[in-house]
């Protein structure tokens, strides 16, 4: 191991996944400044391990029913450390242009993720194993199996139904086939994780759900930052480009969120008839028609929209959330 993140061995499981935490945090801000990113930073992880505690506390009760209090505090550790790391690493595709979007292949950034969490566990264990040392305060082969499966359950792909379901609203349809898959799970983790990754416009709302459409947008397209950051489009070639570029992006936010909405019960198809009644009515609170009306309201799609009306909802400092 490198770096040590700690002055004391750990005395606890949630210790010692406050120490793999410590080293998640530096290696996201690395990646960060390294890789330009916008969205797929720190404020990102803290917000889906924000979401995902929501939920796994609002059903811990059900949990307890058949789950021991000491597998259910380090079934929480595993939530926090999973949702901190899923994103960790960020693969692109190698480019030639500079204005061109980034792209990114399917599941590639999430597999080296995990794998170089799971790496770093491992050095961790051996690193901590003595022969004092209660073999529950490190990380068993479950909790390794528990942490791969949830960081890829976050792989989205495109969906082969897209235009074609009746909860597809484009051809551009993304999904996590991890929670359409009906085969047991090794345990809740991966689906609280994949629901809170994808989870801002239900859990939170419109303006964060935004916010982050925008910041997904700027991480992907280096080349339109000063229209973003600094609302200034003056300098802009290709116009009437930039122009179709954002809109498409205004259509896939608006299409997305009725896509969240629609796809909601499916997604949650996986937890107990009680699980899902609360996830309808404590979490995911904003997926009612109203707040989808007030998406398509609020986010300009038109064919007509103009290029200054489009800067100005792209225009970061005019979202309330941003700093």
């Amino acid at each position: 191991m490198k770096q040590n993140y700690w002055h004391k061995k750990p005395s606890s499981f949630a210790e010692t996944v406050q120490l793999v935490e410590n080293y998640v945090q530096e290696e996201i801000i690395r990646e960060t400044q390294n890789k330009q990113l916008y969205y797929h930073t720190l404020d990102h992880a803290l917000a889906v391990k924000r979401r995902a505690n929501r939920i796994f506390q609002e059903i811990k009760f059900l949990l307890s029913e058949s789950t021991s209090a000491g597998e259910l505090n380090r079934l929480n550790c595993l939530i926090n450390l999973c949702a901190m790391a899923h994103d960790m690493v960020q693969l692109f595709e190698p480019s030639t242009s500079s204005d061109r979007p980034r792209k990114r292949q399917t599941g590639v950034s999430e597999i080296a993720t995990a794998n170089k969490l799971i790496e770093y566990i491992q050095s961790l264990n051996q690193e901590l194993t003595t022969d004092e040392l209660d073999p529950s305060v490190l990380f068993s082969d479950r909790d390794r199996q528990i942490i791969y499966d949830a960081i890829t359950a976050t792989i989205c792909e495109r969906d082969p139904q897209a235009s074609k379901a009746s909860y597809s609203f484009s051809p551009y349809s993304i999904y996590q086939p991890y929670l359409y898959n009906s085969q047991s799970k090794i345990s809740i983790v991966g689906s609280i994780i994949a629901l809170a990754d994808l989870g801002t416009l239900g859990i939170e709302g419109i303006e964060n759900y935004v916010q982050d459409g925008i910041l997904v947008f700027l991480e992907d397209n280096l080349d339109l930052k000063d229209l973003i950051i600094n609302c200034n489009y003056a300098a802009i070639q290709n116009k009437d480009q930039v122009r179709a570029r954002l809109l498409k992006m205004t259509r896939f936010m608006v299409s997305l969120a009725k896509e969240r909405q629609a796809r909601f019960e499916i997604e949650v198809a996986g937890f107990s008839p009680q699980a899902r009644q609360i996830l309808r009515d404590k979490i995911f609170i904003y997926f009612d028609v109203e707040n989808i009306k007030k998406i398509e309201t609020v986010v300009p799609t038109h064919e007509n929209t103009s290029l200054p009306e489009l800067t100005d909802f792209f225009c970061l400092s005019k979202h309330q959330n941003f700093a």
